[in-house]
């Protein structure tokens, strides 16, 4: 390791004229400010001081280079993608957790593999046919929130239980009724398990960069769990019951629809639930095997709740803090209802502007993830030696971390008021500046879920519950159409990571108090 730092310190490399801060540690670099919960200043100083891309120094003294440069994200996650391959790391993280699933393989033709496989359960077409059962979730976990605990909730909580619900029975068509429903009645260990997996990662994450490689490649995996029960440390016996739980939810899961599959007694709405798909899928040549299937279920589970909770969970907060947006959102979602009071038609649903607004805005300043050759530059870099950087030859090997917060509020395309909470600049004709940005094509005008082959296999899903076109409509219709969302008393931080986390001040623990009082009818 000291040799590592002693070569690196000496050794000249190609991005040393690539603007960035100077590491706080000769160890870990800015590593740790990169990653602290509690870093947005951090991230918001390097955005406005060195440019589009920035060249941080990681452990090790290792070269990452931060891209938010419209144009370089454009090449990397589009135009340039299979030269810009995921890091080795990420997906070995991934295989531990979720096996040879959709997040484990990379890119390529077994990625493009499953997708395909995959697109039918998002499709317009079935999403039309969920929203009963979206409803019917989101009127029994909400009213139930609120009569349990007397006009206060714990609102992360509920985003959570709601959101697992929604995948559970409209994607695995399994009802996840084990979810706590009843007061008093303990939360599923799923929900817990996964809440506290973001934290985890970000403090393993230097073992994970460092030892996880080597160690991957040690003997069987009955070997490598030996190891992992007999290292004391407890970061790592915490991550280890973590994937355990998931594994014996999805294990659940799994065997009982299977079960009722090969019974004929399931309701797979046609066989177009996930569960349904897969199972043809597998069934049909070439066969696969049922861990395969498995790895499928549990990665989708993961990926279908995480993201989609933490950006519902946000959007209720800024309306709780924006009570103006708060009733003018209320008054559309009335205008819309029918008038014998039921649910909003799905059509009429996705062609409320003033919704598609507030959601689009909380996705462009508070994406859930705010992270996820020659790479030309949209804007000319000022290199250390006060030279002009069009385009960087960027090393094999080198590490990118894709700032998309940073892309989806750069004032050079959103103006100055880039940083602001403004859903009516959705309502309006949007600036030549943003029109003609680069992008990604997955979500018109902003990073959020990625695009090209990499996109979020789940967009159209997630955005059911956060945006036009599904869930987020319908939980945001149930809530604000019952109930009034308040801010209390305590201050309300949301933590960096990975997925961004609400939380009180001075709590480390993932909670966001809302008070919700009843409207009269």
């Amino acid at each position: 390791i000291l040799w590592r730092i002693v070569r690196f310190s000496f050794k000249k490399s190609a991005l040393d004229n690539v603007p960035g801060p100077s590491p706080q540690s000769i160890w870990t670099g800015n590593f740790m400010a990169l990653f602290d919960p509690k870093g947005w200043a951090f991230h918001s100083h390097i955005a406005h001081t060195y440019g589009g891309v920035v060249r941080i120094d990681g452990p090790m003294r290792l070269k990452i280079l931060y891209v938010f440069d419209p144009l370089a994200l454009h090449h990397i996650i589009v135009k340039d993608q299979p030269i810009y391959a995921r890091n080795g790391t990420d997906l070995l993280v991934s295989k531990f957790m979720f096996g040879e699933g959709l997040l484990s393989v990379g890119s390529g033709a077994q990625h493009r593999k499953q997708r395909k496989m995959l697109n039918p359960v998002f499709n317009n077409v079935h999403l039309r046919r969920l929203a009963p059962v979206f409803y019917a979730v989101a009127h029994k976990v909400w009213c139930s929130a609120f009569f349990s605990i007397s006009n206060a909730e714990c609102m992360s909580a509920s985003c959570r239980t709601d959101e697992q619900k929604l995948i559970g029975q409209g994607g695995l068509g399994y009802p996840f009724d084990n979810l706590a429903d009843d007061p008093g009645q303990s939360a599923h260990p799923y929900s817990g398990a996964i809440s506290g997996i973001h934290p985890l990662i970000m403090q393993l994450s230097l073992a994970f960069r460092f030892i996880l490689p080597w160690a991957g490649k040690i003997w069987s995996a009955r070997f490598q769990r030996a190891v992992v029960d007999w290292v004391p440390w407890k970061a790592v016996h915490d991550f280890r019951d973590i994937v355990d739980i998931m594994d014996y939810t999805t294990r659940q899961i799994f065997d009982a629809k299977k079960s009722a599959l090969s019974s004929g007694e399931a309701k797979s709405d046609g066989g177009k639930d996930i569960m349904g798909i897969l199972s043809t899928y597998v069934a049909s040549p070439p066969h696969h095997s049922a861990s395969f299937l498995f790895n499928q279920i549990r990665t989708l589970i993961f990926a279908a709740s995480e993201t989609t909770t933490t950006t519902l969970a946000r959007i209720l907060y800024l309306l709780a803090r924006n009570p103006d947006w708060q009733d003018r959102l209320r008054a559309a979602l009335a205008e819309a209802q029918p008038k014998d009071g039921a649910d909003i038609p799905y059509d009429q649903l996705m062609q409320l502007p003033v919704l598609d607004a507030v959601c689009r805005e909380t996705l462009r300043l508070h994406p859930p993830s705010p992270f996820n050759a020659v790479l030309p530059l949209a804007t000319p870099l000022c290199g250390r030696d006060d030279t002009a950087i069009h385009a960087i030859h960027v090393p094999r090997g080198t590490d990118l971390m894709l700032s998309i917060q940073s892309a989806n509020c750069a004032t050079s395309i959103w103006g100055p008021g880039a940083a602001e909470w403004k859903p009516a600049r959705w309502l309006e004709p949007l600036p030549e500046s943003v029109i003609g940005a680069p992008g990604t094509g997955v979500y018109q005008h902003l990073f959020t879920f990625g695009g090209g082959p990499r996109a979020c296999i789940g967009f159209k899903f997630s955005q059911s519950k956060l945006s036009t076109k599904f869930c987020a409509f319908v939980v945001l219709a149930v809530v604000l159409s019952a109930f009034r969302v308040s801010l209390p008393q305590k201050e309300i931080v949301w933590n960096l990571g990975f997925i961004v986390q609400p939380s009180v001040e001075g709590s480390g623990d993932t909670q966001l108090p809302l008070i919700l009082t009843q409207l009269k009818r």
